[in-house]
């Protein structure tokens, strides 16, 4: 994927605002993501908090408050922010991973936490989801160090510490 349409896929993830990016050029995606969605990347950005990490759930979930834009609420402790990318990255997206009209491909940031140590280990994992018109999930991983900082610094604002 070029370097600059990733940059403005993460920018997007991290301001949870979906206008103005150019379509993605997707890489090939691991053969083993197809049917699930994934687990958090475990080289993703992490923090420990010394209590559950209320204040960032509600600042996460506060910043994707838009059209086009969900808030997915597995458990008490996860959450998943996904918007829907521009149409025409979207239609990229479709026909790259022969995705369908019927759901649509999501830019999707999730958070989630687990009690570990004597406080909470959030671990967070950024990437696009593309059903398929057969059935299942392509997942796309956004792995990228400027997005990655971005978010290490999110989590000290709300009271982590990298990991």
């Amino acid at each position: 994927m070029r370097q600059a349409t990733l940059s403005g896929i993460a920018a997007t993830l991290l301001t949870g605002c979906s206008t103005g990016l150019a379509p993605p050029e997707p890489l090939p995606p691991p053969p083993s993501e197809s049917a699930r969605l994934p687990a958090p990347r475990p080289e993703g950005p992490q923090a420990f908090f010394p209590e559950f990490p209320e204040r960032l759930l509600f600042a996460v979930a506060a910043a994707w408050a838009g059209p086009g834009q969900q808030i997915v609420r597995p458990d008490d402790a996860s959450l998943r922010c996904e918007s829907l990318p521009p149409v025409d990255a979207a239609a990229a997206l479709i026909l790259r991973y022969d995705g369908t009209v019927d759901d649509l491909p999501r830019l999707v940031t999730a958070v989630s936490s687990a009690p570990e140590g004597g406080g909470h280990l959030v671990r967070t994992d950024t990437y696009i989801r593309v059903p398929k018109r057969t059935g299942g999930v392509e997942v796309i991983r956004l792995g990228d160090a400027e997005l990655d900082r971005a978010i290490r610094s999110v989590l000290v604002r709300a009271g982590g510490r990298p990991l």
